[in-house]
């Protein structure tokens, strides 16, 4: 079956693209790389800052898929399922290098940033000086946090998926969410007061997550 190359993909086009992939269509696999392995790039690259490193990884991770797809399980969230195989294979590849402690390097220096082309999806009341201080706020959340707001508001993954690309329990999903969106409303509330601007709703906040992306 067709699927037509756009943003975003129903459940089904991801389902019926994958496994059209599978089967062994040359056509499937291109989409899948031209879909996804930006937003893999950009992922792997707020793992590990080391450019060679992220695209030695993503090369090998098409290349293994394109290999083993016949021996592949079936997905619903094409990204969801490269994000998990991607971070695995740059943390073993990471610690065999030896060059990086994986564990305290994960999200150090990605930035919250607002991409040009996304700016009309923030509520028109959320002017340029409150963008720029809640931008400030979410730059100083720890990166665990950070990482787990980027994989559930900016890239749509589950709770339950999060925790599996992670690897660590749902209960650890909820909590860190938890505390970084109550650290974010107390943080971005405080400068707000500061700085003279104003939040009329939380929910703008909520709608400036989903309208940014790491870079």
């Amino acid at each position: 079956m067709a699927v037509i190359m756009k943003k975003e993909l129903t459940k089904s086009e991801h389902t019926h693209l994958w496994n059209d992939f599978r089967g062994g269509s040359r056509d499937a696999f291109s989409r899948i790389y031209d879909l996804f392995s930006g937003d893999l790039y950009r992922y792997g690259y707020n793992l590990v800052r080391n450019r060679q490193v992220v695209e030695d990884c993503l090369h090998e991770l098409f290349l293994h898929i394109h290999e083993k797809r016949e021996k592949l399980g079936p997905t619903d969230n094409i990204l969801f399922y490269l994000y998990r195989a991607l971070r695995r294979r740059l943390l073993d590849t990471v610690g065999r290098l030896n060059k990086l402690d994986s564990d305290d390097y994960l999200f150090t220096d990605a930035a919250f940033l607002v991409q040009p082309y996304e700016r009309t999806l923030i509520e028109s009341e959320l002017v340029e000086r409150q963008k720029e201080l809640v931008v400030m706020a979410l730059n100083e959340l720890p990166k665990r946090q950070k990482e787990i707001l980027y994989l559930v508001f900016m890239k749509g993954l589950t709770y339950p998926q999060a925790a599996e690309v992670m690897g660590i329990s749902l209960k650890s999903v909820y909590n860190t969410i938890n505390i970084a969106l109550t650290t974010l409303r107390s943080g971005v509330r405080a400068s707000f007061e500061s700085k003279g601007a104003f939040l009329s709703c939380i929910s703008l906040l909520v709608s400036f997550l989903l309208a940014i992306r790491l870079l």
